[in-house]
């Protein structure tokens, strides 16, 4: 039976005119742009701790999502701006008392009921929990709201009349990474993970040898072998024979990896210094595309990378072990080849003797859904579950993991531990193996890293299988950490979770705990008018398949979890994606998550948090992506749920560590229901509305410091509360204005409200263009520019990005950037930047006759002011050791002297027109 949460009153009347009974709020005027951008390098606003302990995908900085509760929370005060900046820069705990303070004055008749719809791991409920809100998070995936408990429920609660956990800390006292007055729950969750640690590497001890010194090794090369077409022999495919980089030490000379052939036979040799073999699977000099090189010498065959999908799909691949890796004291990690020993434990793992896990098999069966190679890279080369992604080994291990994590809690549960604790210690156990399956599979590759010309230290570890954003890497030959001690291991993801935790614990002492439950953002389990405030962070359309890539974690989970989070995890099959609000990337068959679902879902999605919130609440999206068509449809959905956008502020969140960096600015959107009975209004009427509300935003933008390629984003808030004003804009054949026109006119409206110093001359009085280029120079300089972002610029003047390219754009794999080098040739047709290029290359030419003859053939009047005023546009936006002004400050000076030689030469060519029209009627029909 579906229940419904219902929100503490704040006096407001669900059935009030939301026009007359909305209080304003600080996001619907202000935001702190400058310390969000200024936060996310540090590691309290980046949100590193916070993300460390749980993995999902695409979080916002840690301070922009306090910014945006902060904001949307706090009443329209001046008073309130610094507090909010410490709060956002710093994290400062007075600063952040203060503001509580606030908001609860704000609302006398109980907390503020923050909701987030789109919820992932947590980070927004976490901040709202913080500042002592009801803090509310949904999400579609049972994964992310795994997430969002860990994050923002369990730390923030009160565990210290609880039972004694039944294990030792597993640490000596040297070890220990806190002090005895640690938080409880820190306290015992390391007990926990340590008790785990034990019993895995106990019940896998038969498969994982310990070496000379009886030590069992940290990681373990392998390599997918398969048969040659031609010889028949089996090789092993590698892509790299560098193991390990010199340092620098004396005698230290790095190390390779070779193949000894010895008849039909291969074996794996580590040896010192650089590689001396190709590697038996790469892209051959030249050419593109990898193949696989049979590595006997008296055959050499080539295979096709599709020769080699094939086989792995005709069920002929098989894992070979390359290497072990040792932790050597004085020296470090090292490698060596594997001993017999070792390589019949490894392949003596019998998965077939495993118990299961109540309805499930121990190793996941779930069938990888087709069309899901470009997010599951391994399914394109024939593993065809999830489980086939680790070889039988690592399956082991994780099983043995799910095991050891399931007996634990049945013994904290005999310790007398209340349901809810030894749940919660479950989940931290449950959430360190899955962090842990980020650097497993076939997809974690050997890290190695020096070699430069400092070396200055060389390292090796575990690279993350999610290194390319949310794609799971796949490569024939990958590391596995086994149960000893080194990156990637679970002692190693313990150590970092743990100082992840007891951060996240350190910052939420004056919270209270958040609510996380499984659901779908078409339908929320809440009722009408019943939440204050709805902050989300939607999916990035199609930037990310946050349920296909999570599946991987979720097939794990669910065997450690089914019982104990039964609404979360006791389900047959894979996550469902019915109502997965995304893009869906590459070519599954059957496909529904397509860009009209997309857009008709969050509509949906946005038209549910209408119903739920109260008249005078507030809507705030956070949104990033590149793409023009995402902010279209974005800005759509939420005009057709019935939203007023009210304002939009850029962030600039690339410097954030998170590892990566593919969206560059995201945007904190504020709304509000829109009112009923709307007027109808021309486009006109509308077009100037916007146009003076913009430039009126930009002075205002100027006196805060906001960047101009921020004021472009930023300037859709205005335009869009104007255009939400009203309920139809008629244009002049009485169809009805798109919003795709206020966005263009939005950014036209900041270029044309800015300074661009071009001699008080009127804006409009120069071509097209050039305030094309003019304005994109002082935007981005020499820097390139996604294919979306510069089609928005050339919207902006009319103009078709197709005929700028070339013109005065050059296009590469990195996007556009502006031409600043002569043009081909120069005439009365060409654009006044044009010339002006041509005039910088010709004084390297040809000094003041080179540019007077540009002028000149450009039919310009040495004085003319467009000209000179451009002159100087370029020189300002130019460092002084620029080529380009160093000449064109050559030419503003010179000026006098080239507008006397232009006379002349325009003089001159004057006459010779003359002289050639004058020969025409004597020239002979033959001619």
């Amino acid at each position: 039976m579906t229940t419904t949460t219902q929100a503490p009153s704040t006096g407001a009347t669900a059935n009030a005119d939301p026009a007359s009974d909305v209080r304003s709020r600080l996001i619907d005027h202000w935001f702190p742009c400058s310390s969000v951008d200024a936060a996310v390098g540090t590691p309290a606003g980046s949100g590193r701790s916070e993300k460390a302990l749980f993995t999902w995908f695409a979080s916002r900085p840690i301070a922009q999502a306090r910014a945006a509760v902060l904001t949307t929370l706090l009443p329209d005060r001046d008073d309130l701006h610094a507090d909010v900046r410490l709060a956002v820069e710093a994290g400062s705990s007075v600063a952040l008392g203060r503001l509580r303070e606030a908001i609860a004055e704000e609302y006398p008749s109980g907390r503020p009921v923050v909701l987030d719809i789109f919820s992932g791991r947590g980070i927004i409920p976490l901040e709202a929990a913080r500042l002592g809100a009801t803090a509310v998070g949904t999400d579609l995936s049972p994964v992310a709201t795994l997430g969002g408990r860990l994050l923002a429920d369990y730390p923030l609660r009160d565990w210290s009349t609880e039972a004694a956990v039944p294990f030792a800390s597993g640490a000596e006292p040297e070890d220990r990474l806190f002090s005895d007055d640690e938080p409880r729950l820190l306290r015992d969750v390391r007990a926990v993970l340590a008790e785990v640690n034990k019993r895995v590497a106990k019940a896998v001890a038969p498969y994982y040898p310990t070496d000379s010194r009886g030590k069992v090794p940290w990681a373990y090369l392998w390599a997918v072998s398969i048969p040659c077409d031609q010889c028949r022999r089996r090789f092993p495919l590698i892509g790299g024979m560098r193991l390990q980089f010199p340092s620098g030490r004396e005698g230290d000379y790095g190390q390779s990896l070779e193949l000894v052939i010895d008849g039909d036979r291969w074996r794996p040799q580590v040896v010192d210094g650089d590689p001396a073999q190709q590697p038996t699977f790469s892209a051959a000099a030249g050419r593109k595309g990898k193949s696989a090189r049979c590595p006997f010498p008296s055959c050499g065959h080539v295979h096709t990378l599709d020769t080699v999908k094939a086989k792995g799909f005709g069920g002929q691949y098989e894992d070979e072990l390359l290497a072990v890796g040792e932790e050597n004291e004085g020296v470090g990690k090292t490698f060596r080849a594997p001993t017999a020993d070792e390589i019949t434990a490894a392949k003596s793992v019998d998965l077939a003797q495993l118990d299961s896990f109540g309805p499930f098999t121990a190793v996941p069966d779930e069938a990888i859904p087709p069309g899901n190679q470009d997010t599951i890279r391994a399914s394109g080369y024939g593993y065809r579950t999830y489980g086939a992604l680790m070889n039988d080994r690592q399956a082991l291990l994780f099983t043995e993991t799910v095991r050891a994590i399931r007996g634990i809690r049945t013994d904290l549960l005999a310790a007398r531990l209340t349901t809810d604790y030894a749940d919660a210690l479950t989940a931290y156990a449950a959430a360190n193996m899955q962090r842990r399956l980020r650097r497993s599979t076939r997809g974690a590759k050997l890290a190695a890293f020096g070699g430069n010309a400092s070396r200055k230290g060389t390292w090796v570890q575990v690279h993350d299988i999610f290194a390319d954003e949310s794609k799971v890497s796949f490569q024939f030959d990958y590391l596995e950490a086994g149960p000893g001690t080194g990156p990637g291991t679970w002692d190693s993801v313990s150590d970092s979770g743990l100082q992840a935790l007891k951060k996240v614990i350190q910052g939420s002492d004056a919270g209270r705990p958040g609510r996380f439950r499984r659901a779908s953002a078409i339908a929320l389990p809440f009722r009408d008018g019943s939440v204050d405030a709805v902050v989300t962070d939607p999916p990035y359309y199609n930037m990310i398949d946050y349920a296909d890539a999570s599946d991987l974690f979720h097939v794990w989970l669910k065997r450690c979890l089914f019982d104990v989070f039964p609404d979360l995890f006791d389900v047959p099959g894979l996550q469902d994606k019915t109502d997965e609000i995304i893009v869906k990337r590459g070519n599954a068959p059957g496909e529904h998550r397509t860009r009209d679902f997309y857009e008709q879902m969050l509509s949906r999605a946005f038209g549910e948090a209408r119903r739920v919130l109260r008249v005078d609440g507030h809507l705030v999206v956070v949104f990033g992506h590149s793409d023009p068509d995402a902010w279209r449809r974005l800005l759509g959905a939420l005009h057709d749920a019935g939203f007023v956008v009210t304002s939009s502020w850029p962030s600039r969140t690339e410097t954030a560590s998170t590892g990566v960096a593919s969206i560059k600015v995201t945007v904190a959107i504020g709304c509000r229901v829109a009112a009923v009975n709307r007027p109808v209004a021309t486009a006109a009427q509308v077009d100037r509305e916007v146009a003076e509300r913009v430039k009126t935003a930009v002075r205002e933008w100027d006196r805060d410091g906001l960047a101009l390629n921020d004021q472009l984003m930023a300037a859709y808030g205005p335009a869009m509360e104007v255009f939400g004003r009203y309920a139809k804009i008629l244009k002049p054949d009485g169809s009805q204005a798109e919003l795709d026109r206020y966005l263009t006119l939005a950014r036209t409206a900041v270029r044309d409200a800015t300074a661009l110093k071009l001699d008080e001359l009127p804006l409009e009085t120069f071509d097209a263009p050039t305030r094309f280029a003019v304005f994109w120079q002082r935007l981005f300089a020499r820097s390139d520019v996604p294919k979306g972002e510069a089609r928005f610029q050339a919207q902006a003047d009319n103009l078709r990005l197709e005929d700028l390219r070339g013109a005065l754009l050059t296009e590469s794999k990195s996007g556009y950037k502006l031409r600043l080098d002569a043009p081909s040739a120069v005439n009365d047709k060409s654009s006044t930047f044009e010339v002006v290029r041509a005039m910088a290359a010709a004084w390297d030419q040809g000094a003041t006759e080179g540019v007077a003859a540009v002028v000149a053939e450009s039919d310009r009047q040495p004085t003319d002011a467009h000209l000179w005023a451009v002159v100087g546009e370029i020189l300002a936006q130019l460092p002084p050791s620029d080529t380009v002004a160093k000449a064109l400050t050559a030419v503003q000076r010179n000026a006098g002297t080239i507008a006397n030689l232009a006379h002349h030469v325009a003089t001159e060519l004057a006459a010779s027109e003359r002289d050639d029209q004058l020969t025409l009627p004597f020239t002979t029909k033959e001619s």
